[in-house]
């Protein structure tokens, strides 16, 4: 495919993104549980003709990435909390990814406002042919001069057709040596997580897990399991997806007996809950852009 043929599919990722997180930011507030939150983003990406990239992520206070509403979740939003809100949508294949913190806490309002500045800062360094390494000096260094902490094992990424880390990760840090030029034709998120200067400043795993992915498609002699995975190659092919995605098929139990024993035998992966490791409030903005021969568009905007 040409690069402006795909140019204009990353495009229209990007805007029907645009679109759901604009109309999404009115109606996170507290008291509206996280199921809602996540089915409706879900679905007006649906409506305006393009499907998740993966199952949207609401992660509160020190939760960094990884979490969305599980099958019956209670979870509310609360007064005081910093909620960040990270979709993907993908046509074709093609992603769009992009997020915001919405906050509730007049104590983090100054450093929510430093994240979309270093967002910013960060989206004008980036050109056709710059080192991409120069992200990572700009992003720690402007946090730095705002009085916060980078979250230093959390990065942005280049983006590929039905892949949403391509292999070249876009560092939040300064990095030794060389690690490459953005591309042409190339597709990136920019993402940088801020967390409080007192703050160890880096995620660690916890033992709670609510989105998955495909890593192989092997039966196990399990009928419930086999067929769970057939639906989810299926519907998903290697893109993440939820357990709450799949209520058609199984009754709770039965779905998470089905992803335990799947990510048991490797033949899903499991991706953690990640939170900072001294439990301090991350906040977090995200872009996607798309490099041309003379400029960078960012397609989320």
């Amino acid at each position: 495919m040409r690069n402006l043929e795909k140019m204009e599919i990353y495009l229209k990722a990007g805007k029907i993104a645009s679109t759901v997180l604009k109309e999404t930011r009115s109606k996170v507030r507290p008291g509206v549980n996280f199921s809602q939150i996540c089915e409706q983003i879900e679905n007006r990406i649906r409506e305006l003709g393009g499907e998740p990239a993966f199952p949207t992520n609401i992660c509160v206070n020190e939760i960094a990435a990884h979490d969305t509403a599980e099958i019956e979740d209670i979870r509310e939003v609360h007064d005081g909390d910093v909620v960040k809100i990270d979709i993907g949508v993908h046509v074709d294949g093609y992603i769009a990814d992009t997020a915001i913190t919405v906050n509730f806490s007049e104590y983090y309002a100054t450093m929510t406002t430093a994240n979309m500045e270093v967002l910013n800062l960060a989206l004008k360094k980036i050109k056709p042919g710059e080192s991409i390494g120069e992200v990572g000096n700009i992003v720690y260094s402007s946090a730095l001069s705002m009085g916060y902490k980078v979250v230093t094992n959390l990065s942005g990424h280049e983006l590929g057709q039905y892949q949403i880390h391509a292999g070249q990760s876009v560092p939040n840090t300064p990095v030794n040596g060389f690690i490459g030029r953005f591309g042409v034709g190339r597709c990136y998120a920019i993402e940088p997580f801020l967390t409080s200067n007192n703050a160890a400043a880096y995620v660690e795993e916890t033992d709670k897990a609510a989105i998955y992915s495909i890593v192989k498609r092997k039966r196990l002699k399990d009928q419930v399991a086999d067929r769970f995975l057939e639906k989810a190659w299926e519907r998903r092919k290697t893109l993440p997806f939820s357990a709450r995605w799949f209520k058609d098929l199984y009754d709770k139990n039965e779905l998470l007996r089905a992803l335990d024993y799947l990510a048991k035998n490797k033949v899903i992966r499991a991706y953690p809950v990640l939170k900072e490791a001294t439990d301090q409030v991350v906040c977090q903005f995200e872009h996607t852009v798309f490099i041309t021969e003379k400029n960078t568009i960012i397609t989320t905007i």
